[in-house]
């Protein structure tokens, strides 16, 4: 539980997406993690914006969810996407030699985007650092690769 308190606030940075059918891009992120006063959760939104590609400032992607800690130390995050995707991944928090955390996600189920075979994530905190990298692989594309790469910092209260 306490692991979960570290995850919040305010992380704000830039990331780059590619896969073979999508030209590269970059974005602008900016994601908050809440702590949900009554319960062993915290609420995640994530909000992105096109940086390149002529699309400066475009709204790019959403996505709203609940991140829960569960008594066997592992969490759960299930969450909601603008495209109508729907997303469950279980990680379990792990100390790097730094003090920070790392979660590796592996999605256990997704509906609504018929496109999607596999997807997983990775989140590294390390104090005032937030990165992630999302994975996934499609009909069309079944190896598994990398999509998304970001680096974020917390904004100061």
């Amino acid at each position: 539980m306490d692991l979960i308190h570290e995850l919040t606030g305010v992380w704000r940075g830039e990331g780059t997406g590619s896969y073979p059918d999508i030209p590269p891009f970059r974005y602008i992120e900016e994601t908050t993690l809440t702590m949900a006063a009554e319960w062993s959760m915290l609420h995640v939104l994530q909000k992105t914006w096109l940086s390149d590609r002529g699309g400066k400032g475009k709204a790019l992607h959403l996505e709203a969810g609940i991140l829960l800690a569960r008594d066997d130390g592992s969490l759960l995050y299930s969450c909601g996407q603008d495209s109508g995707r729907t997303e469950v991944m279980a990680g379990t928090p792990v100390r790097t030699a730094t003090g920070g955390i790392h979660i590796a996600w592996a999605t256990t189920a997704h509906a609504n985007d018929p496109r999607l075979v596999k997807l997983g994530r990775e989140w590294s905190f390390d104090g005032e650092r937030f990165e992630y990298r999302a994975y996934l692989a499609t009909v069309r594309t079944p190896e598994y690769r990398q999509h998304l790469n970001a680096r974020l910092t917390r904004v100061p209260h």
